[in-house]
């Protein structure tokens, strides 16, 4: 669903958005009669592989520079059966794309779709998630592979062109997440490949840093420890702040290192003294605040160092996620022996 529709408030209103870009998606402008042959042939086709009328429902498919999504709503927010059946078949292409199936698309356009021979052979690069929308359901496509995104790309432009939606297909910033994602699975990995946790983490920080420009950050370096503060003027993105705090002082207070592939020497010296370590964590409007303490010195300094860290990725998004990979080798890190 795009942006627009997550801010509707009445069905009215739903409706009266999606007059437009319906009758585009009926009428499209600008085509022959061959083409017409082939986009109603397109339709039937897609019925029997969606399990519903596409002339009932709005499709959007939407470039972003970190991959894509694939929007899918019902016209009549009354029309309970085909809502439905767009969230169950968009739940189910999620879990046929991460495997690797295009096999649907394929059967609704008479063709291998452009694109789709590189996403399956890139799929452990590949993230698919499916997120439910007030009329009906999006898959997130994400990826931070250039060789997979193009791959998306092109399949997202093909599915604009065939399926005449009138989408600009022009690459835009992410969205604001729903929730958490699910977890990213770098190409460059460790081929043994992340344990679920790690991937799940990835996923939730990669959220963070999409949406970096929507937080603020203000850290104070007390004599044992600091005290952060993190918010933002947007409710999901301050929700996912608060999800990450918690999920991070569970990992934090039990040592448990993910071996994440951003991860710095700070980080992990925090993770290995964890039970040198106090959390208090308090929760504002708009995000947390966090007071870390440590009567050890070394440990301050890790989390001093880290706090700055933290910093930067919120300053420089997806640039400084990037550099903290390649550091890395671009790899889970493998958690040290515990000490």
């Amino acid at each position: 669903m795009t942006h627009r529709f997550r801010n509707v408030l009445a069905v009215v209103a739903t409706a009266a958005w999606l007059s437009t870009p319906a009758i585009a998606q009926q009428a499209p402008q600008g085509h022959t009669h061959d083409d017409e042959v082939h986009h109603r042939d397109m339709l039937t086709r897609g019925a029997q592989a969606m399990d519903f009328d596409q002339m009932r429902t709005v499709h959007h498919f939407l470039l972003y520079e970190d991959g894509g999504a694939i929007d899918v709503a019902v016209k009549e927010a009354s029309d309970h059966a085909r809502l439905h059946a767009v969230r169950e078949h968009l739940q189910q292409i999620a879990g046929l794309f991460k495997a690797g199936d295009f096999g649907k698309p394929a059967l609704t356009h008479a063709q291998q779709v452009p694109g789709t021979t590189d996403m399956t052979r890139l799929r452990d690069r590949i993230t698919y998630q499916y997120e439910e929308t007030p009329l009906g359901g999006r898959v997130r496509i994400v990826t931070l592979d250039a060789e997979a995104l193009a791959a998306v790309h092109a399949f997202l432009h093909f599915q604009i062109a065939d399926h005449q939606t009138d989408d600009s297909g022009t690459v835009q910033h992410p969205s604001p997440p729903g929730r958490a994602m699910n977890g990213m699975r770098h190409g460059m990995m460790m081929h043994g490949g992340p344990d679920s946790a790690a991937t799940a983490r990835m996923g939730e920080i990669h959220e963070l840093f999409a949406n970096h420009d929507r937080m603020t950050r203000t850290v104070t370096n007390l004599p044992d420890g600091i005290r952060t503060v993190t918010e933002s003027d947007d409710p999901q993105v301050a929700q996912l702040i608060t999800d990450h705090v918690a999920s991070s002082r569970k990992q934090v207070d039990t040592g448990i290192d993910p071996g994440l592939p951003i991860e710095s020497p700070a980080l992990r010296e925090i993770y290995a003294h964890y039970d040198k370590i106090v959390t208090k964590v308090e929760a504002t409007e708009k995000g947390v605040v966090v007071v870390q303490t440590s009567t050890d010195p070394q440990v301050v300094a890790a989390l001093q160092q880290h706090a700055a860290e933290v910093t930067e990725f919120i300053s420089d998004g997806m640039a400084a996620m990037h550099k903290a990979m390649m550091k890395n080798g671009g790899m889970m890190q493998r958690p040290p022996a515990p000490r």
